[in-house]
């Protein structure tokens, strides 16, 4: 009879904990979404992303053609060496005339007019330098690289496309960040007020099971009056899309 009734007891116990357990409907989103472009100009010359790929961090999706870009650097660093020269000329003789000076061999004015050349040929140096930055920099970005490990969502590039930075409708590539997704599902005020980020949460996506934290709560209601709660999980690998079914079970 007691064990009977340990047995009964245990099985309410067990009742009772599953009733406690919610699992509500959710959607996959992605973690991290980043649009791709260029502040660059110029004609591209190769792509390497394909949609659905996925890259690594600093891998180099797409280049433009650099010739130019490479050209005006190279011609820019030849005019930085001449200024510099030009400015260590100076500097030297202002030295020679400061002696000259000293020795009260030169008057006031060559002075002053030796030292008028040398912040002239600082600033046409300093100038030279801007312009040398400014170019290697657009170089630089002359390429697309994948700002963190991703999949390559959406490609809207071909080679041979030109592309004027400042009238670019859409990114030339768009990717998402690989390994974790988000499972967001609505809940109601009465249930949201019980859930802290950071909670322990498991989703399910096509039957297998993921171990993921609560990352967001809504703090305002969408339109149907519940709130919306982010899910963040581990994909283990595993290739998901956004938009899928998931099922979330809530504490």
């Amino acid at each position: 009879m007691n064990m009977r009734m340990a047995g009964g007891m245990a099985a309410l116990w067990l009742l009772c904990g599953a009733a406690t357990a919610e699992t509500l409907d959710a959607r996959l989103h992605w973690l991290q979404r980043v649009p791709l472009g260029t502040p660059v100009s110029g004609v591209i010359a190769e792509v390497t992303a394909v949609a659905g790929q996925r890259v690594q961090k600093g891998e180099v999706l797409l280049r433009l053609d650099a010739r130019p870009l490479q050209a005006r650097v190279t011609g820019l660093e030849a005019e930085r060496i001449a200024r510099a020269h030009d400015h260590d000329e100076a500097r030297r003789e202002l030295e020679r005339t400061r002696e000259l000076y000293e020795r009260t061999l030169l008057a006031d004015r060559d002075l002053t007019l030796a030292k008028i050349a040398l912040s002239g040929a600082e600033a046409v140096l300093k100038t030279a330098e801007a312009q040398l930055a400014q170019a290697q920099w657009t170089l630089q970005y002359s390429r697309i690289q994948a700002p963190f490990d991703a999949r390559v969502v959406r490609r809207n590039a071909e080679p041979g496309q030109t592309v004027i930075s400042n009238l670019q409708a859409e990114p030339l590539l768009v990717v998402a960040r690989a390994g974790a997704m988000l499972a967001r599902a609505m809940v109601d005020g009465e249930r949201v007020a019980r859930l802290k980020p950071g909670q322990a949460i498991n989703v399910s996506v096509a039957g297998q099971s993921y171990h993921g934290s609560l990352q967001r709560v809504g703090l305002e209601p969408e339109a149907d009056g519940r709130y919306a709660v982010d899910v963040q999980f581990d994909t283990g690998g595993q290739l998901l899309r956004a938009g899928l079914p998931a099922r979330i079970e809530l504490p």
